[in-house]
C-alpha cells in the first residue's frame, strides 16, 4: 500500500510542475474539461418505479413477527417491483453489474431501446424504416462580385477601368424517395439568378432554371425487394464497405431476439425467486428443529443438574448436558442467521424494503407426492419452448437472409438511369404584366418548349471480387456454425433434462429414507429416555446423542423436500414452461403478447408417440396419507439393476417430431 500511495503522489507532483497554457481561450477549455458536473439533489430520472427511493430505518427482524407469503405472491411482487432484473448470485459480489456496469443489467426498457436503436449493426425497426422516408434538401445562396475591367472588348461594353458589378443567387431543392425495390426517384427544382451592368446583355438580370425528375434502379447487384428488405438500400452503403444486416427484416429479427432475451431474463428471475422461496422454507424448518432441540437440551440439563446437586448423577453427565445445550443454542443461532439472510436475499429479489418490521414466511405447503414425468413429452416441449433454441433459430434465419444478400452483392453492379427536365429562362422569376417574350421564367418552364432527357445504364465491377467472395464465405461459415450450434444445444438440453429427472428421483428417495431415519431416531430418543429416567441403567450420553440424531434426521428430511420442490420447478424451467405454469404472460406496449407460443401438435399427428401436454402424472403420495411419525415402507432399491439410460427411455427426436426446415420452425417475419 505504501508503494502504491508513493507512486500516486509522485505522479501528482510531476503533473503539478507542468507549465500551464497562458492562452485565455485554451485556458477556458481546460477549465471546462477539468470541471466535474455533480447532479443536483432534486434531479430525478425520467421515470421512477413506484417503490424506488423509499428508504426506511433498518429494524432488527424478529422471527415471531411474520408475514405469510405464497410462492405466487412472491413471483407477482418480484415482477411488479423490478424494473431492472436482479440476480441472486450478483448480490455481495465484487463485480456486481448493478453497481459496476448498470447499463449491462437487463431491464424492462431493453426491448424498446433495441426497437429504437440507430447505431450501425444494432438498428431498430424505426431506423431501418427511416431509409424509406422522403428526404428534402434545399439551399439558397446570394452573392455580389465587383471587378475592375482592363479590356474594353472583353468587358461587355464597359469603359476601360470600369467596374463590373455582378450579383448572383442560387436556389436548389431536391425531394428524393427511396423505393423498396432498391431504386430511387427524385424531383429537383433549381434556379440561378444573374445580374450585372454589362450593356451587351439582352436582359440586365436573368433567371435560368430547371424542373426535372430522375430515376435510378439497380437491376443486378443490390437491387430487388428481397435484397433491400434484408440489407437496406444499396445506395446508402458506404463506399468500399458492404453490409447485409441493415434492412427491415433483420431489424425485426433483432427485435424478436431482444424480446427473447427479456423473456429469458424474466424467467431466470422467476426461477431464482422459487429457489429462494424453498430455501427460506428449508432454513425455517431447520431453525424450528434446532430450536426444539435446544429447548429439550435445556430441560435435560436442568434435570441432570438437579440430580447432580442431589448427588444422584455424576459431574461428567452434568458437564456433558451443559455442553450439549450450548452447542444446540449455537446451532439455533446459526440457523436463525441463515434464515434471516435467506429472507433478506428474497426481499431483494422481490423489490421489497430492506426492513418493514415483519419477516417473510413461506406458507405454501411443499409438494410431497411422487411426480412421474413423461420423458418423451418433456424433451419434446423443451425443443419447442426453450428460449435458447428460439433465439438460435432466429439467428439462423437472420444468417440465411444475410447470406442471400451477400450472394446478391457478389454480382456486378448494373443500374438503369433516366432523367427528364423542363428548362426555363426569363428576365423575371414571375410575369410582371408586360407580355414581352421571356418576361417570366416560370412561364417559360410551364410552356415546356425547352426540355432535356437522358436514358442509359451504368455498369461497375470489382475485377477480382475478393471482398464480395470473402463476405459470402464468411456468411456461409457462420451459418454452418449456427446450425451445428443448434444441434449441439438440443443435445445439451437432453443432458440437462436427464440431470433434472435424476435429481428429482434422488431427492424423493432421500426424503423417504430421511423420514424413515427420523422415525427410527424418534424411537431411539424414547428408548434412551426410558432407560435413563425409568430404569436408570445408563447415563445421559445416549439420550443426548439420540436427540442430536433426531434433529439431524428432521433437518435432512426438510432439506430433501425443499430440494425436491426446487427440482420440480427446475423441470418446468428446463422444459420452457415455467412462466406459463406460473400464469405469467409478457405483453408489449400495445397489449399484444410478447412471445407467441408455438402450438403443440395433436396426438394424432404422424411421428408423435405420446401426448406432449401430459408431461407428468402424479403416481402416488408417500406423505399425504400417514402422519409424519408413522412408519412408511421404504422404496425398494436393487443395486444390481442399474437405471435405464436416458437415451433408451426417450426415443430419438426424429421419432418425436418429424424434421422440418428451419424456416418452418420459425415465426414469420412480416414486411411492412
Amino acid at each position: 500500500m505504501s508503494l502504491v500511495a508513493g507512486t500516486i503522489c509522485g505522479c501528482a507532483a510531476w503533473r503539478s510542475r507542468e507549465p500551464r497554457v497562458q492562452n485565455p481561450v485554451v485556458e477556458h477549455y481546460n477549465q471546462v474539461a477539468e470541471r466535474i458536473a455533480y447532479p443536483s439533489a432534486d434531479s430525478q430520472p425520467v421515470a421512477v418505479p413506484p417503490n424506488l427511493g423509499q428508504t426506511r430505518p433498518l429494524v432488527e427482524p424478529k422471527p415471531e413477527e411474520r408475514r405469510p407469503i405464497s410462492l405466487a405472491e412472491a413471483v407477482q411482487l418480484g415482477l411488479r417491483n423490478n424494473a431492472l432484473v436482479r440476480q441472486d448470485a450478483q448480490f455481495l459480489s465484487r463485480g456486481n453489474p448493478l453497481l459496476v456496469n448498470p447499463d449491462a443489467v437487463p431491464s424492462i426498457f431493453d426491448t424498446e431501446i433495441q426497437d429504437n436503436g440507430v447505431l450501425f449493426g444494432s438498428r431498430g425497426i424505426h431506423a431501418a424504416l427511416s431509409d424509406f422516408d422522403p428526404r428534402l434538401t434545399t439551399s439558397t445562396q446570394w452573392g455580389r462580385d465587383e471587378n475592375v475591367q482592363n479590356n474594353r472588348i472583353l468587358s461587355g461594353g464597359l469603359p476601360a477601368l470600369g467596374v463590373l458589378v455582378d450579383e448572383n443567387a442560387q436556389y436548389q431543392s431536391r425531394l428524393e424517395q427511396q423505393l423498396f425495390t432498391g431504386g430511387t426517384f427524385s424531383v429537383n427544382h433549381n434556379w440561378n439568378y444573374s445580374s450585372n451592368n454589362q450593356s451587351a446583355r439582352q436582359f440586365p438580370s436573368a433567371y435560368t432554371g430547371v424542373l426535372g425528375a430522375e430515376f435510378r434502379q439497380p437491376i443486378w447487384a443490390g437491387g430487388g425487394r428481397e435484397f433491400t428488405s434484408i440489407a437496406g438500400p444499396s445506395s446508402q452503403r458506404a463506399r468500399g464497405f458492404s453490409y447485409v444486416n441493415q434492412g427491415v427484416v433483420i431489424a425485426k429479427i433483432n427485435t424478436r431476439i431482444s424480446e427473447i432475451d427479456f423473456q429469458e431474463n424474466v424467467q431466470n428471475l422467476v426461477r431464482e425467486i422459487g429457489n429462494l422461496y424453498w430455501d427460506l422454507y428449508q432454513s425455517w424448518q431447520e431453525y424450528e428443529a434446532e430450536k426444539s432441540t435446544a429447548t429439550a437440551s435445556r430441560q435435560l440439563w436442568d434435570e441432570v443438574k438437579a440430580k447432580f446437586q442431589a448427588q444422584i448423577a455424576g459431574g461428567a453427565d452434568e458437564a456433558q448436558a451443559e455442553d450439549t445445550y450450548y452447542e444446540a443454542v449455537s446451532r439455533q443461532d446459526l440457523t436463525l442467521s441463515t434464515f434471516l439472510q435467506t429472507e433478506a436475499r428474497l426481499r431483494r429479489l422481490l423489490g421489497l424494503p430492506v426492513s418493514d418490521g415483519l419477516v417473510l414466511f413461506p406458507n405454501d405447503p411443499p409438494i410431497e407426492a411422487e411426480i412421474v414425468p413423461d420423458r418423451a413429452g418433456c424433451l419434446f416441449e423443451a425443443y419447442v419452448n426453450r428460449l435458447e433454441l428460439r433465439r438460435q433459430k432466429s439467428n439462423i434465419q437472420s444468417l440465411e437472409l444475410q447470406l442471400t444478400a451477400a450472394r446478391n452483392l457478389a454480382h456486378p453492379r448494373l443500374d438503369f438511369v433516366s432523367g427528364y427536365q423542363l428548362n426555363g429562362f426569363g428576365d423575371h422569376l414571375v410575369a410582371n404584366g408586360t407580355g414581352e417574350p421571356f418576361n417570366s421564367a416560370y412561364g417559360s418552364i410551364l410552356r415546356g418548349r425547352e426540355t432535356s432527357w437522358n436514358l442509359g445504364f451504368e455498369y461497375s465491377i470489382s475485377l477480382w471480387q475478393r471482398a464480395e467472395r470473402a463476405q459470402v464465405r464468411q456468411m456461409e461459415m457462420r451459418l454452418v456454425k449456427a446450425r451445428v450450434t443448434l444441434a449441439t444445444q438440443e443435445d445439451e438440453i437432453a443432458h440437462e433434462l436427464n440431470a433434472v429427472l435424476q435429481s428429482m428421483q434422488r431427492w424423493l428417495r432421500s426424503a423417504r429414507n430421511n423420514k424413515q431415519r427420523h422415525l427410527a431416531a424418534k424411537r431411539r430418543v424414547e428408548a434412551a429416555s426410558a432407560e435413563y429416567h425409568i430404569a436408570g441403567r445408563t447415563g445421559v450420553d445416549p439420550v443426548l446423542r439420540a436427540e442430536i440424531s433426531q434433529t439431524q434426521a428432521q433437518v435432512a428430511y426438510h432439506r430433501s423436500i425443499a430440494e425436491y420442490n426446487k427440482s420440480l420447478r427446475e423441470l418446468l424451467y428446463r422444459t420452457g414452461r415455467l412462466l406459463s405454469e406460473d400464469g405469467i404472460e409478457l405483453l408489449r406496449a400495445d397489449g399484444q403478447p410478447l412471445m407467441t407460443p408455438t402450438p403443440l401438435p395433436k396426438p394424432s399427428d404422424p411421428g408423435l408417440q405420446k401426448t406432449p401436454a401430459n408431461v407428468a402424472t402424479i403416481k402416488d403420495s408417500a406423505f399425504d396419507g400417514p402422519a409424519f411419525d408413522q412408519a412408511i415402507p421404504p422404496s425398494p432399491v436393487d443395486p444390481a439393476i442399474p437405471p435405464a439410460p436416458f437415451d433408451e427411455v426417450i426415443p430419438p427426436i426424429d421419432e418425436v417430431i418429424p424434421p422440418a426446415p428451419f424456416h418452418e420452425a420459425l415465426l414469420p417475419v412480416p414486411i411492412d
